[in-house]
């Protein structure tokens, strides 16, 4: 099982668990809860963090998300970003269907990461309706992070 999911510009991609069919779950709509295309089964919440890979996808999912988005600016050689990537994780099981969790690599993404000016990584940002609702940085235990996004 992957530890990421992969955003698009148009919602995010999801493997159903009893067939195995892909979905796509629209930004506007992941607050609901899907069906397979496949089995007509019933999808989980999004409970991993998703990984966008252009500035297209990551605006369209700031601008259209039904769920406050939690946003990890990280880099591979990070290692405090190493660190807190099992506790970013762990965090967005804990609050599956409540938020979104997204993670971007600022060596990647950096045109992503430069409207927030990212000073240091690990940085979090929470975006409530596409606007900053809070920004912080440095790693944190799972709790500490939910607890952070819940008083913003």
């Amino acid at each position: 099982m992957s530890e990421t999911l992969t955003g698009d510009e148009r919602g995010v991609i999801l493997d159903c668990p009893a067939c195995g069919t892909a979905n796509r779950l629209v930004y506007g709509k992941l607050d609901a809860r899907g069906r397979c295309g496949g089995c007509k089964g019933e999808l989980p919440r999004v409970s991993l963090p998703v990984v966008v890979e252009s500035e297209a996808a990551f605006g369209a999912l700031s601008r259209e998300s039904a769920l406050p988005v939690v946003i990890d600016f990280w880099a591979p050689w990070c290692g405090p970003c190493r660190m807190m990537a099992p506790e970013f994780a762990a965090a967005a099981r804990m609050a599956a269907g409540e938020m979104l969790f997204v993670k971007v690599n600022t060596d990647e993404q950096p045109e992503v990461a430069a409207p927030f000016r990212i000073q240091g990584i690990p940085a979090f940002v929470v975006l409530r309706g596409g606007r900053v609702a809070g920004q912080a940085s440095g790693a944190r235990s799972a709790a500490q992070l939910l607890a952070w996004v819940r008083s913003v």
